[in-house]
C-alpha cells in the first residue's frame, strides 16, 4: 500500500508539473530568448500573460519594471520566432475583465532585432490599444460631465419655460406675431389687384425688351465687333505710344549725356555766356535804331527812266 500510495502520489505530480507546463506554453525542451520592449502605458498586464505573434502564442510576459515614465516589460520568446524593426508589438485586450496579452504583428521588412544578452539589452518600442478597463475607467469622467450638462440643462428650463415672466413674454411675442400675420395678409389681400398688375406689367416689360433684344440682336452683334476691333486698335495705339514714349526716353538720355546739337548745346559751358552777350547786343542795336534813327541805302537792281524831252 505504501508503494502504490507512493507511486500514485508521484504520478499526480509529474500530472501537475506537466498541466503547468502545458498552461504556461511551456516545454523543457523549448529554447526561449529575451526581448526588452518599452510601452508608455501596460493597462492590467501582469506577469506571465501570453505573448501572441500573428494570432499564435509563442511566448509569455515577464518581469515588469517601472523605467522613469515609461515600463519596461521582459518578453519570453520562442527562439524560432525572428523580430525586425517593422515589427509592431501591442498590448491588446482579451477578456470583458480586462485580460490583457501583449500581440505581434511580423514583418517581412526592416532589420533583425537582437534578442538580449547578459551584455547588451535591444529595447523595442511598443503601443497600448485602451480597453474595456479603460473605457469603464472614462465612465465616471463622462457620468460627471453628463451630470454638469444635465444642470446647465435644468438652469436654462428653469430661468425660461419654468420662469412666469418668460411665459408672459413669450405670450406676448407670439400675439405680437399672430397680429403681425394677419395685417399681412390683410395688406396682400387688399392690395393684390395692383400687384397683380404689377406683376404682368413686370412680366410685359420682359417680354418687350425680349423682343427688342431679339429684333436688334444683328446690331448689337455689331456693336460688339466694333468694340473687339477698337479694343484692338487700342491696344496698337498704347504700343505706339510705348514705342515713342522710350524713344523720347533714349533722346532725353542722349541729350543729357552730351550726344548730337541738342546735347552739346545743352552740355556747353560758354553757350549760356555767347547767347547772353548776344542778346545785350541786339538790346543795345535796337536801342540806338530808336533813339538816333538808322540811315539805309538800298541799291535796286532797276535805273529809273529820265524823261524824254518833250
Amino acid at each position: 500500500m505504501e508503494f502504490a500510495v507512493g507511486g500514485f502520489i508521484l504520478i499526480a505530480l509529474f500530472i501537475c508539473i506537466a498541466g503547468i507546463l502545458w498552461l504556461k506554453s511551456s516545454s523543457v525542451t523549448r529554447s526561449m530568448v529575451e526581448y526588452t520592449v518599452v510601452f508608455p502605458n501596460i493597462g492590467t498586464l501582469s506577469e506571465g500573460d501570453p505573448v501572441m505573434v500573428n494570432g499564435v502564442r509563442k511566448g509569455m510576459v515577464g518581469t515588469i519594471r517601472l523605467q522613469g515614465v515609461s515600463v519596461w516589460v521582459t518578453v519570453h520568446l520562442d527562439k524560432s520566432v525572428t523580430l525586425t524593426d517593422s515589427s509592431i508589438v501591442t498590448v491588446q485586450n482579451i477578456g470583458l475583465m480586462g485580460e490583457r496579452m501583449i500581440g505581434i504583428q511580423l514583418s517581412e521588412h526592416g532589420k533583425k532585432l537582437a534578442w538580449n544578452t547578459k551584455g547588451a539589452i535591444t529595447l523595442i518600442n511598443g503601443r497600448f490599444d485602451s480597453g474595456i478597463a479603460e473605457a469603464m475607467g472614462m465612465i465616471g469622467t463622462v457620468m460627471t460631465d453628463v451630470r454638469a450638462l444635465l444642470a446647465n440643462v435644468s438652469m436654462i428650463v428653469d430661468s425660461t419655460v419654468g420662469d412666469t415672466a418668460f411665459y408672459h413674454t413669450f405670450r406676448n411675442i407670439v400675439n405680437r406675431l399672430d397680429t403681425v400675420t394677419v395685417l399681412a395678409r390683410s395688406l396682400i389681400v387688399e392690395n393684390r389687384p395692383k400687384i397683380d398688375r404689377s406683376m404682368n406689367n413686370v412680366t410685359t416689360v420682359t417680354s418687350d425688351i425680349k423682343d427688342l433684344l431679339d429684333a436688334n440682336k444683328a446690331q448689337f452683334n455689331t456693336i460688339v465687333s466694333n468694340g473687339t476691333q477698337l479694343s484692338s486698335q487700342a491696344v496698337t495705339v498704347v504700343a505706339k505710344v510705348d514705342s515713342i514714349t522710350t524713344s523720347l526716353q533714349e533722346m532725353v538720355t542722349k541729350i543729357q549725356q552730351g550726344k548730337g546739337s541738342l546735347g552739346l548745346l545743352m552740355t556747353d559751358e560758354h553757350f549760356y555766356t555767347d547767347l547772353k552777350k548776344t542778346i545785350s547786343s541786339l538790346d543795345s542795336l535796337v536801342s540806338d535804331i530808336q533813339d538816333d534813327g538808322l540811315k539805309l541805302r538800298i541799291k535796286l537792281g532797276f535805273k529809273k527812266e529820265k524823261k524824254k524831252a518833250q
